[in-house]
């Protein structure tokens, strides 16, 4: 019996396969390339996580239906093919979980826009405006000029409140005075300094005063504000406390309110 010559194992019908297998597999990692180029190119502004993770999930997915097709060839049983492609899915969205709830989130956010670029909002135990926000994550910057990033699924976990919607910022003012002092010409008082930030209160809101606190020594009470822009709230404070005490030793004292 003649054996095989090497024209006749090289145009077998296995090998004719095993061809077909190598160019598919070839043509799937150059349309990976490309992809991850394209991904690159088209990034712009997107942060370089966010365009990695892309690329990545792109890139897994291309070459699981590429070793699909190129196992196909083999006549693999389609049973085994869609059990690749079902592992294959799963090891992706476990792999990258994270990311893809984000993202989800983002669309979501996207859609009821709870809150907008430029916008004042608190979330946790943050507070500050809206300075980007993309797929996976949301940045705030808080008044004291930090910038805190916020993963999307974060803010649909967490109850958000927007500042700028919600008829302006409730900022409360606390003063400390000695007990000798009238608490009505105190109360009096921080309601006229109040009163004289009109320009940055929200109109029909007027000030308001409360006491907190009376002891033998002291008294605690607490100038409130409603102010239209939130990036504010540091420097009213700083003001109104300025100005009260600068006028308090004015103000008539008495031994009892």
């Amino acid at each position: 019996m003649a054996l095989p010559t090497i024209y006749d194992l090289l145009t077998s019908s296995f090998a004719i396969r095993i061809f077909y297998v190598v160019l598919t597999l070839l043509f799937t990692f150059l349309v990976v390339r490309l992809y991850r180029s394209i991904i690159h190119r088209a990034a712009g502004s997107v942060p370089s996580g966010l365009v990695a993770s892309l690329q990545q999930i792109g890139s897994w997915a291309i070459w699981i239906f590429g070793i699909i097709i190129g196992l196909s060839q083999l006549d693999v049983a389609i049973n085994v093919l869609l059990l690749i492609l079902f592992l294959g899915g799963v090891a992706i969205i476990v792999a990258y979980r994270n990311i893809l709830t984000d993202m989800a989130a983002s669309q979501f956010i996207s859609t009821y826009q709870p809150f907008k670029v430029g916008e004042w909002i608190e979330v946790q135990d943050y507070y500050g405006r809206v300075i980007e926000r993309n797929l996976i994550q949301t940045k705030i910057l808080t008044s004291d000029n930090e910038i805190v990033i916020i993963p999307n699924s974060t803010l649909l976990k967490r109850s958000v409140t927007n500042r700028s919607r919600s008829g302006g910022l409730r900022v409360q003012i606390p003063v400390t005075v000695d007990s000798k002092y009238d608490l009505k010409n105190v109360e009096k008082n921080l309601l006229e300094i109040g009163q004289g930030m009109k320009t940055d209160l929200v109109p029909d809101a007027p000030p308001q005063v409360r006491l907190t606190q009376v002891t033998s020594q002291q008294a605690h009470l607490v100038l409130m504000l409603r102010i239209t822009n939130p990036a504010k709230r540091d420097q009213l404070i700083s003001d109104v406390q300025e100005k009260f005490y600068e006028v308090l030793p004015e103000l008539d004292a008495r031994k009892q309110y």
